[in-house]
């Protein structure tokens, strides 16, 4: 019995192993996803996101100077998440001109998953890495493709 639950972790290493050892890094189906709101629709579109930029649906591009942190704290509990700083901070242009932030411009980009398949996105400004949901300029929540 043991052996038929050991099969897929050792085929998921076994993926994760073949993929990491490349030298340019490729999307994978779950970098890609899809707005759950029509409002994130109407901004961002779909996005692409891996450990180095994220990537909106009208072609605007952020890329990400270092990761920060690895856990952020939402509604009060700590999440696993990635906090980005952001390469050169912009509020760039999306869909039919709509800003990502609206506010200024945004120096940090974290996501973390809020629930399973989903993964919510908060844009911040200010030059110091937020440790909290409660000062993002926006947040955005996007289903994997």
């Amino acid at each position: 019995m043991r052996t038929g639950k050991m099969k897929p972790i050792a085929s998921a290493v076994t993926m994760i192993v073949l993929f990491s050892g490349s030298a340019a890094h490729a999307f994978t189906a779950g970098d890609y996803y899809l707005p759950v709101s029509a409002e994130d629709k109407a901004i961002t579109g779909d996005i692409q996101i891996d450990d180095f930029s994220i990537r909106f649906e009208a072609g605007a591009t952020m890329k990400f100077s270092e990761l920060v942190a690895e856990t952020f704290e939402v509604d009060g509990k700590e999440l696993p998440a990635s906090v980005y700083r952001v390469a050169q901070p912009a509020d760039p242009a999306l869909k039919d001109g709509k800003h990502l932030c609206g506010n200024g411009d945004v120096f940090y980009i974290v996501y973390w998953m809020a629930l399973p398949e989903q993964i919510t996105i908060g844009v911040f400004t200010g030059d110091k890495p937020p440790r909290n949901d409660a000062k993002s300029c926006k947040a955005y929540i996007y289903k994997n493709r």
